[in-house]
């Protein structure tokens, strides 16, 4: 672990617990609570899923588009590049409508499993499959600490 990611923890954690003093213990819409049992719990549940290696926002007709892509990764391996955009995960469309149908898609998803995307690139349809990584320290420590922000102290992080 780099000292950053180190120092970003540290940081993240004794915000939580500040945040959860304050707030009377009360979390957002997090059960789990924030004692060091907990939030290892849930640095094994991240540590589960599998990574990709893209940076996403959800555009107006309610796809996603990628706004960036981690040199290396699997995405990058696999040929995505910024501003597809992603329309199915393993033949599961990418809608709000579908949550339940992406949950049990993505259930079983982890590294070393192979995913397919649909994605549009230039008006055409495509499709590419990657292999999911191991999540690297640096992104797990931004997860968690979105995760700490938004659940724990009711700050909706900003995503890129």
């Amino acid at each position: 672990m780099t000292k950053w990611t180190a120092g970003f923890l540290a940081t993240a954690l004794t915000m939580s617990f500040a945040g959860a003093a304050l707030a009377g213990g009360a979390h957002g819409k997090c059960t789990e609570g924030t004692s060091e049992a907990s939030l290892q719990a849930r640095v094994e549940k991240m540590k589960a899923y599998g990574w990709l290696g893209v940076e996403k926002e959800k555009n107006a007709a309610g796809g996603y588009t990628i706004t960036a892509v981690a040199p290396a990764s699997p995405a990058a391996k696999a040929g995505f590049r910024v501003g597809d955009v992603l329309v199915a995960l393993n033949g599961v469309a990418l809608t709000d409508a579908n949550n339940e149908a992406l949950k049990k898609a993505k259930a079983n998803l982890g590294p070393g499993k192979q995913v397919r995307y649909t994605l549009r690139r230039d008006g055409a349809e495509q499709q590419l499959t990657a292999t999911l990584a191991e999540v690297p320290q640096e992104v797990l420590a931004q997860w968690l600490g979105e995760h700490l922000m938004d659940a724990h102290l009711g700050a909706r992080v900003a995503s890129n």
